[in-house]
């Protein structure tokens, strides 16, 4: 859609706004201005101009005839004309006009912006820069924008004037880039952006991009389980001093592994010409190598992503020999983040640093306290590295349409990565093609506007966008936008990736305040059906937020009760058949068909059952609803619970809490969500049983013993198919015995070993938290006391037992989250495996 408005009626006093408030240094601001009018210029190019540069000069000609209605020729001999001439590149009538920048100063995507009345000249790199020029000379002096695919705004002009200007322009990151969808897009539109990721050479019409072969989780492109582990285990992963196939790394000190990844990277390398960087980094997961040479590499260099910068720096030495141009990128990312001490990174290496959960979102890394660690390894890598990326997340994961105020964050921590030195970032968003999700053509906008100069007002470019693509309805959306941030500021409410509506900026007070300006949007474009359209959906994240539990929950009367409104059936409807009318496809990362939120509005419309068993030492409540789990273990000698529940930042909330089974690996599992039916209860004794998405039955059976304080699980996976599959059985518990920061954890591992800690250790692990493999695990059975004053021991058969985890990530949940993991076991049709345990509370002594 092109629209021609004239700005406030006064296009000239306004476009005389916008040349002062220009991008980049003003290098000098002496002679005359420039009065660009309907037949006053001409375009000029060299007659070698580059292809970028020919199609700059078609969008300006293009652009000059929608504002001013009259087609500007293009002389492409290079020479001066009568007239004013707009000389675009740097060919002999640039240089004619004494404009000649230094090819270093521009770098790959520089231009001079000079007026030597009464010409102008954009002088930029043939590679990209002109264009780039062309494109913000559109923006900053004709008012145009390029809001959306499709939505363009073409103010319209008799004459503009340029003020004295020479101005030399760079953009702040070599590389830039965003995932979200923008449905419609072309690579029109995509340039205009600034977006310069692609294949794209020196004949690219839009400019030369930056190829990446892959950026993240590429280790099996070289060496993959499925080629090689039947023969070559020791080329992956060593485990508790098991080597393991499934959720595998590589064992990066095997001197069989650079090999085959050199020869494979350099074959690599030479069938791909264009691309820049080729990665190499972990999968998506744990389970790095442990042999004791990895061990060692990782020791010396004090990080558990030791082996693999030791490993790139060899790799890099290996291809720069034959492609000295050509860079290696790898991942600071889960446990390969924090930066080495004393290992130097090769020239020829990029890393790759992923500002991952609980990194916040909602303040800047600069200032935030929970960006601490973020911010340090930043510098340090900053540092180590000549070329350092940032992995950087702009929307909610979990929640696509989650009202998710990180504009003030995304301006500050933009400027702070320009300042460090950061070389290119990716800011990844809701990447599904159907787009959707909150305002997810307001901020990949936004975003890369501030990728280019993140100087820029944030606010008032904001603010252009909401005028441009809502209208009238924009200052009531605007209000919304800074009711939302300042909420998170007042309150110090920190955001994250995984982020879920009851993180506590969505308070009843908020909402209602949000829908209130939400009405008045609407009725201020009520007689425009595509304005009024484009603000429905700006609302659809309030519909969002009232479909979740975002106050949390209580039990009583043997129901969990959910706190709040929750939105209504027909709301949920309405939402999804909005929608389905506008092809937007996910409402989450994964596991995001819209169906999802009809099944969550039906568990949410209810207050489901809770179960409860007793003894006359303990009560357990179960909610089959919520796949089984027994949410809360209690004391009733002294009335404390031990499980944590209605834990509301957790990641897996409401869905989450207690005592629950996980059927699979670390980050492929089922059983924690499916519902759960009540087979057999007594007062002392309760068996459910769920089907699981991944094909398996899980059956749970809950015992109190008569007269002591001891909870007997005993756990089974059946196989009702008629294949066999593989899988494992992870119990898991999460505890709330007081402080996190003064639980301890007492056992006598399989060696011997007495072991008596507090949480310190699982706390610094992070993610990983400590794992306790082989002869390392609790011998039968450990002990877990706190400030709550009592001492829960969880016993077991370690012939059932394949090793132990505990984590605590974030400390802020305040929860220790404990797991029991089986052996992968391969189940027949009709079979099952069982896991055994025994829980026992006392008073602590």
């Amino acid at each position: 859609m092109f629209r021609s408005r004239l700005r406030n009626g006064f296009a000239v006093a306004v476009i005389v706004l916008l040349a002062v408030a220009c991008e980049g240094p003003l290098l000098q601001s002496t002679g005359h201005m420039v009065t660009i009018g309907p037949s006053t210029h001409v375009i000029v190019l060299d007659p070698d101009a580059s292809p970028s540069e020919r199609h700059a000069a078609e969008v300006l000609q293009s652009h000059f005839e929608a504002c001013m209605g009259v087609e500007i020729p293009i002389h492409d001999h290079g020479l001066a004309v009568e007239g004013g001439m707009i000389v675009l590149g740097c060919g002999p009538a640039a240089r004619d006009l004494g404009v000649d920048p230094d090819p270093e100063s521009l770098g790959e995507q520089g231009y001079l912006l000079r007026t030597v009345s009464p010409h102008i000249v954009i002088a930029g790199t043939a590679e990209a820069g002109t264009l780039y020029g062309v494109y913000r000379f559109l923006e900053e002096y004709f008012g145009v924008r390029w809001y959306a695919p499709g939505v363009t705004e073409i103010p319209s002009h008799t004459q503009v004037i340029v003020f004295p200007v020479d101005r030399l322009v760079r953009p702040a990151f070599l590389w830039r880039h965003t995932s979200y969808a923008w449905p419609g897009k072309d690579a029109d539109f995509v340039s205009r952006m600034g977006d310069n990721n692609g294949s794209g050479g020196p004949d690219n019409p839009y400019g030369v991009q930056h190829a990446h072969d892959g950026r993240c989780h590429s280790y099996f492109r070289f060496i993959s389980p499925g080629e090689f582990f039947d023969e070559h285990p020791e080329y992956f992963s060593e485990i508790g001093g098991v080597r393991i196939r499934e959720e595998t790394q590589l064992c990066l000190t095997n001197p069989d592994v650079l090999e085959i990844v050199a020869e494979r990277m350099l074959a690599r390398m030479e069938s791909s010409p264009h691309v820049r960087q080729h990665n190499f980094s972990q999968m998506d997961y744990y389970n790095y190598c442990q042999c004791s040479e990895c061990t060692a590499i990782n020791e010396m260099y004090g990080t558990k992503g030791g082996t693999q910068f030791w490993f790139v720096n060899r790799l890099a030495e290996r291809t720069t020999e034959v492609f000295p141009d050509k860079l290696i990128g790898t991942l600071a990312y889960m446990y390969t983040v924090e930066p080495p001490v004393g290992l130097e990174i090769h020239p020829n290496a990029a890393v790759w640093l992923c500002h991952m959960y609980p990194s916040c979102d909602s303040h800047p890394v600069a200032t935030c306290p929970l960006d601490a660690d973020y911010k340090r390894r930043a510098e340090a890598w900053s540092e180590l590295t000549s070329h350092l990326y940032i992995w950087h997340y702009v929307t909610d994961f979990t929640h696509y349409y989650n009202p998710f105020p990180n504009f003030r964050a995304m301006s500050a921590d933009l400027r702070f990565y320009r300042d460090i030195g950061v070389e290119g970032i990716y800011l990844q968003g809701m990447g599904h093609g159907g787009g959707g999700g909150e305002f997810s053509l307001l901020r990949p906008y936004y975003g890369m506007k501030l990728l280019w100069d993140p100087d820029q007002d944030p606010e008032a470019l904001r603010r252009d966008f909401l005028q441009g693509y809502y209208g009238a309805a924009w200052a009531p959306i605007e209000a919304y936008i800074e009711l939302l941030h300042d909420k998170v500021e007042d309150d110090d409410v920190h955001m994250h990736l995984y982020t879920n509506p009851a993180q506590g900026y969505l308070t009843d007070e908020v909402v209602c305040a949000a829908e209130a300006l939400f009405d008045q949007a609407e009725w201020a474009v009520r007689g425009d059906p595509v304005h009024l359209e484009r603000v429905r959906v700006a609302r659809m994240p309030l519909v969002h937020t009232r479909m979740f539990p975002r106050n949390g929950y209580e039990i009583c009367d043997d129901r969990l009760v959910w706190r709040g409104e929750i939105a209504s059936l027909w709301e949920i409807l309405a939402f999804v058949d909005r929608m389905e009318r506008h092809g937007f496809t996910t409402v989450r990362e994964v596991e995001g068909d819209p169906i999802t939120l009809l099944a969550a509005s039906l568990m949410f419309s209810i207050d489901p059952e809770v179960v409860t068993i007793r003894n006359d030492r303990l009560s357990v409540d179960v909610v089959p609803m919520l796949a089984g789990r027994a949410l809360r273990i209690t004391d009733l000698q002294s009335g404390e619970c031990v499980t944590a529940y209605d834990v509301r930042k957790s990641l897996f909330f409401p869905f989450g809490g207690g005592l629950e089974d996980r059927v699979g690996d670390l980050f492929r599992f089922y059983g924690w969500i499916e519902p759960a039916s009540v087979l057999c209860l007594s007062e002392t004794t309760l068996t459910t049983r769920a089907p699981t998405f991944d094909g398996f039955e899980l059956w749970r059976t809950l015992t109190l013993e008569t007269d002591e304080p001891v909870l007997h699980v005993e756990s089974k996976i059946l196989n009702p198919g008629d294949n066999p599959k593989e899988t494992r059985l992870r119990n898991h518990l999460e505890l709330d015995l007081g402080d996190v920061g003064e639980t301890r954890v007492r056992f006598t591992s399989l060696a011997g070993q007495e072991v008596d800690q507090d949480m310190a250790g699982v706390i610094a692990g992070m993610r990983e938290g400590e794992h306790f493999y082989d002869q390392d695990a609790p011998a039968g059975s450990w002990t877990f006391s706190g400030t709550k004053g009592l001492r829960l021991t969880q016993s077991f058969d370690n012939d059932q037992i394949d090793s132990t985890w505990i984590y605590s990530y974030p400390e802020t949940l305040g929860e220790v989250e404990v797991e029991l993991w089986s052996p992968r076991t391969e189940i027949g049709p009709g079979e099952s495996t069982t896991l055994r345990q025994a829980i026992e509370i006392r008073t602590a002594k």
